[in-house]
């Protein structure tokens, strides 16, 4: 038996080596279980990575799909020679692929905790200047759900931090969204993700409200406010 067979457990898990490396390979897994296991951890690692990257498919695809066949012309039948050419290609553009894509995952991930980094320092500074502004005014109310909410408002500066302490959990499928509301109407300054949020665009007499919504928010409101405060 060879020695070398222990290396060929990634390209093994990939489909990655020729068909009689494949059949030698698979009579070496029979017996030794060290192999056997880093097989099944490399697979279940390939399928956690692929259900993390999955995305629904259309509506109907399945019914679409089908129909097709119907209509399509079916190819004729493939040279042996050909199949075994056609084999072996796309084995190593999946070893290419395999290796791209951990180094694509890599660098994203990288970039997007940056990214997310600077966004949320540059929200703390926002929220330190309404809050340390000279003009900075501060409402205070009790919400109807319970807890409290504060609104600090920066007329100079057209923004409000809105604060909340102690607001009753909601269900999964709902949220508490803001709301800055004139006379025209009401604009959402956002979801309350965390315990502050920031409102820009106030204007003097505007008021800030907080409605219980679906999760992914509402284009206005569609429940009665659980506190309304001046801005």
């Amino acid at each position: 038996m060879r020695d070398d067979l222990h290396v060929l457990t990634g390209s093994y898990a990939l489909d990655a080596i020729s068909d009689a490396e494949c059949e030698e390979f698979e009579r070496h897994l029979q017996h030794c279980p060290a192999c056997a296991a880093e097989v099944r951890g490399m697979r279940e690692t390939a399928v956690r990575l692929a259900r993390a990257r999955a995305v629904a498919p259309p509506a109907r695809m399945e019914q679409r799909v089908l129909a097709a066949t119907y209509r399509t012309r079916q190819l004729p039948p493939v040279p042996r020679d050909q199949i075994r050419a056609t084999r072996a290609f796309p084995r190593r553009l999946a070893v290419l692929a395999a290796a791209a894509s951990v180094a694509a995952a890599v660098a994203l991930g990288v970039t997007q905790l940056s990214a997310q980094h600077h966004l949320d320092r540059a929200r703390e500074t926002a929220i330190a200047l309404v809050v340390t502004a000279p003009d900075a005014r501060v409402e205070t109310a009790r919400a109807s759900a319970g807890g409290s909410i504060t609104v600090v408002t920066s007329a100079a500066l057209r923004e409000a931090v809105v604060s909340t302490t102690g607001m009753a959990a909601l269900p999964s499928g709902q949220a508490y969204q803001v709301w800055v509301m004139s006379p025209s109407g009401a604009r959402s300054a956002g979801l309350l993700h965390g315990t502050s949020l920031l409102a820009s665009a106030v204007r003097p007499g505007d008021r800030i409200g907080i409605t219980v919504e679906p999760a992914r928010g509402s284009a206005r409101p569609t429940t009665t406010p659980v506190a309304i405060l001046p801005a």
